[in-house]
């Protein structure tokens, strides 16, 4: 029996990027995270044939069954810093755009993107126990704010991949350190490139609709997962609104909305930006003498020049490519 006792403080982890859903990584990237549940999936199905007495013991008890389809998913909690997101983002979305900002240099990833990215995660949890999760590919990316976070934002993945491998060493290949750490300090929502007073809480998703690739073989597995389309949600909750929201509510009046990070060394940013947006109607909820809190809930869109989503981290890493 195993005598090895597993222990999340111990456990290592490396990406290494695909040039496709075949091909495996040369190089790897030294990186952490705060959560990870990887889940794999592949049901057992029942083929109950009749007619061979000799095959059963009794007449009611189910036969062998033969083994589905393979799939995986994995739910990740980063920490939102500048230095570590924009690694799982070119994991998971392909290369940004990018260009020099003051010295610094900002990394645009934006929603909409037709081609496959795949990246493998490689995870240490034992002695010698390595787990590969081959050909993940970003699902889905969220996160949360309330006023009392400061310098431990997270930011939600869903990942979906193609197979997974057990080894007992680290895969082949080059292998770079993990940058050092640059949190997010705190979080304004803006509306035209204005800050808004009172914010309280926010939250912003990206759903990055994936299709499966099912073909007829030998192998029980996806063979590729293709973006499908996306969904976008943003919505924010204040203390004492004026009526501006209103009459943008009631105009359908288009807005940029936007969660501004700031990060702790000088310069860094992450800002999450829907660059145009239509505001819901949204509730007014009087609940006895205390102040009142509104919460606000838009509907991104792309236009001609514009997707729904954008994601720019503003760090000194030159290129991501």
């Amino acid at each position: 029996m195993p005598t090895d006792i597993w222990y999340g403080a111990d456990c290592e982890t490396r990406i290494g990027r695909r040039a496709d859903a075949e091909t495996a990584p040369t190089t790897w990237q030294a990186i952490d995270f705060m959560s990870l549940t990887v889940t794999p999936q592949q049901e057992w199905r029942e083929r109950a044939k009749l007619g061979n007495p000799a095959a059963r013991q009794n007449a009611l008890d189910p036969i062998k069954p033969r083994k589905g389809f393979f799939r995986e998913t994995a739910e990740l909690t980063i920490d939102a810093d500048s230095r570590f997101l924009p690694l799982w983002l070119r994991a998971g979305m392909g290369a940004p755009a990018t260009v020099t900002a003051s010295a610094l240099y900002a990394h645009t990833w934006a929603s909409g993107g037709k081609a496959q990215t795949y990246f493998d995660l490689a995870v240490k949890v034992g002695e010698d126990d390595i787990r590969v999760y081959e050909g993940l590919t970003l699902a889905q990316i969220s996160a949360s704010l309330t006023g009392e976070n400061t310098q431990d934002f997270d930011i939600n993945l869903s990942l979906r991949g193609l197979r997974r491998t057990r080894l007992s060493d680290w895969p082949a290949g080059t292998v770079t350190g993990a940058p050092a750490e640059a949190p997010m300090l705190r979080c304004l929502f803006e509306v035209d490139d204005v800050a808004a007073d009172h914010f309280l809480s926010g939250q912003w998703s990206y759903d990055r609709q994936l299709q499966e690739g099912i073909y007829l073989s030998a192998t029980p597995t996806v063979s590729d997962l293709t973006p499908n389309g996306g969904q976008h949600t943003g919505s924010a909750t204040f203390r004492a609104i004026g009526a501006a929201f209103d009459v943008m509510e009631e105009e359908d009046t288009p807005f940029e909305a936007a969660f501004a990070y700031a990060g702790v060394v000088a310069g860094h940013k992450i800002r999450v930006e829907h660059p145009q947006a239509l505001l819901a109607p949204s509730p007014l909820p009087v609940q006895g003498v205390g102040q009142i809190e509104r919460s606000l809930n838009w509907s991104p869109y792309q236009t001609s020049s514009s997707p729904a989503f954008r994601i720019v981290v503003t760090n000194n890493i030159a290129s991501y490519a």
